[in-house]
């Protein structure tokens, strides 16, 4: 029945796999939009290049974080712990639980929303209203909300590190 189990792991393979093929969509969708750009620099050198070059890098950023995102899939759950090239691996790569993903995926939200932003702004033409408040103090929350994640992950860690010390020294 555990080993049943175990194999199971293999499906989380799959969804690596499902996710750096979204990630070369990405590249290609970001090289097009840059592509655009070079194209639109000889017709209409205005603002819209600018928009369109974030528009690229957007997409190419987004494209980079699904890559270490399905790395990280591939590592901290279908390849085992004691693997002997796991330790061979750069640290981003190494994802050691479920927490650290969630993280990853906070930061990849956040980097996606700052860059969606600088570009709705290189977009406008004129100055914005109040609604144009709501993505940054969204990406503001999210970041703080992030953090406060982080930082009781942290001390849950540090808290039953501490536990398990006091364990080993009673008599």
């Amino acid at each position: 029945m555990l080993s049943l189990l175990l194999s199971l792991r293999y499906v989380m393979g799959l969804a690596s796999v499902g996710v750096i093929a979204a990630s070369f969509l990405m590249f290609w969708e970001g090289l097009m939009a840059i592509g655009s750009a070079f194209i639109q620099v000889r017709a209409n050198p205005d603002k819209a290049i600018v928009a369109a070059v974030l528009q690229g890098v957007d997409k190419l950023l987004f494209a980079i974080v699904l890559v270490i995102f399905g790395c990280a899939i591939t590592v901290g759950f279908v390849i085992r712990a004691g693997s002997p090239w796991r330790a061979q691996l750069p640290r981003w790569m190494v994802i050691e639980d479920v927490a650290e993903l969630k993280n990853l995926f906070f930061q990849m939200i956040i980097l996606y929303l700052v860059v969606h932003f600088v570009t709705l702004v290189a977009e406008l033409e004129d100055m914005p209203d109040w609604n144009a408040l709501v993505l940054p103090v969204s990406i503001l929350l999210l970041a703080a909300a992030m953090k406060i994640i982080a930082t009781a992950s942290v001390h849950a860690t540090s808290h039953q590190s501490k536990a398990t010390e006091d364990e080993g020294h009673s008599p």
